[in-house]
């Protein structure tokens, strides 16, 4: 599973380089509908086949699409949305894509307890939702007009990109965020199940407390990045999931409502990241700039790749696994200096 999601994240990578092309040919709306039909075909494979090789090559395919999707309605999203109200847009779309995958897992937890038959049940679910969407995109969008996006010369885009200092600060803000998205989602459910000796029920329990601020403070920031910036607000964020990550390396109590209030904290560090990285990001592009888009929402599939190798060195030298709380930790309060460098007219 791990070569797997290695090498659907370099597939993800490559299919963001080459997407601003596609999408400049076929335009925003038909480019959109392509992707979504992909993915429900990639989750019917689930459904009805057991090979597997072709579950693995529907995974890395839906894996891939999922985030083709993803940068689809970020371009349709920078369509819609003025400039003046982005945090917001932004902060609403990060709250409802949040909401989504909470209720996403209570309901794979629900319908997959009864073993691999129930699973079925969760992809036709799946397949159903992402059909659903595909018709909602059909009718919804078909009058969007495209920007005269940018004329492309091979790959010379990525350059351009990291040679803005505004969309190179972004980018690094957010990989850095991704990069703890990829480790605390790898690693903390090992160390909570064999190390503290929770149940999986109980670490359920804890992942759906810890998810909560994801739901309700992303359209609260955003408003306040629109009115005040976000530099402040992403050196908090920084602080908090840095000091909240380093605390769970003293934690050696077995009781739910610790570590559901540890984690909750990281959480509420990780989300005033998360909205003020993209409402910073947002504000520095024009919808004609799709292939920035692909660029920046390279960060996930990257930290997937980078994250298990750094893990994998930081345990060749450390005592004990809660080490790798305090390395990312210190990692994350790095952060507040990369924000720090914001200036007032970056804003």
């Amino acid at each position: 599973m791990g070569i797997t999601y290695v090498f659907a994240s370099v597939v993800s990578i490559l299919g963001l380089l080459v997407a601003p092309h596609i999408l400049k040919k076929l335009g925003g709306y038909k480019f959109l509908l392509l992707v979504t039909a992909l993915d429900a075909l990639s989750i019917f494979c689930f459904v009805f086949f057991n090979v597997p090789w072709i579950i693995t090559t529907a995974f890395i395919a839906g894996f891939t699409l999922n985030i083709l999707i993803a940068f689809s309605l970020d371009e349709l999203l920078k369509i819609f949305s003025p400039k003046a109200s982005t945090g917001k847009t932004r902060g609403t779309y990060i709250a409802l894509v949040n909401v989504a995958w909470i209720f996403s897992q209570i309901l794979s937890v629900w319908g997959g307890r009864d073993g691999a038959s129930s699973l079925r049940n969760v992809y036709l679910l799946a397949f159903c939702i992402m059909t659903g969407f595909f018709l909602f995109s059909l009718f919804a969008f078909k009058n969007v007009t495209d920007p005269d996006y940018d004329r492309l010369k091979s790959f010379g885009f990525v350059k351009k990109f990291f040679s803005d200092r505004n969309l190179f600060r972004a980018y690094t803000m957010n990989f850095l965020l991704q990069f703890f998205y990829a480790i605390m989602i790898i690693y903390t459910p090992i160390y909570l199940y064999t190390h503290i000796g929770f149940s999986w029920r109980e670490i359920g329990i804890i992942f759906a407390f810890m998810l909560l601020p994801f739901s309700f403070l992303p359209s609260l920031e955003g408003m306040y990045a629109d009115r005040f910036g976000e530099r402040k607000m992403l050196m908090l964020g920084f602080f908090v999931a840095g000091a909240a990550t380093l605390s769970l390396f003293f934690i050696k109590n077995t009781e739910v409502w610790v570590w559901a209030l540890a984690l909750f904290c990281t959480r509420i560090g990780a989300a005033t990241i998360e909205v003020m990285s993209d409402s910073y990001f947002f504000k520095h592009i024009k919808p004609e700039n799709e292939e920035w888009i692909g660029v920046f929402r390279s960060g996930p599939p990257l930290s997937y790749i980078i994250a298990p190798l750094v893990a994998l060195v930081i345990f060749t030298f450390v005592p004990s696994f809660n080490y790798i709380f305090l390395v990312l930790g210190a990692m994350m309060l790095k952060g507040i200096y990369l924000a720090s460098t914001i200036k007032a007219n970056d804003i």
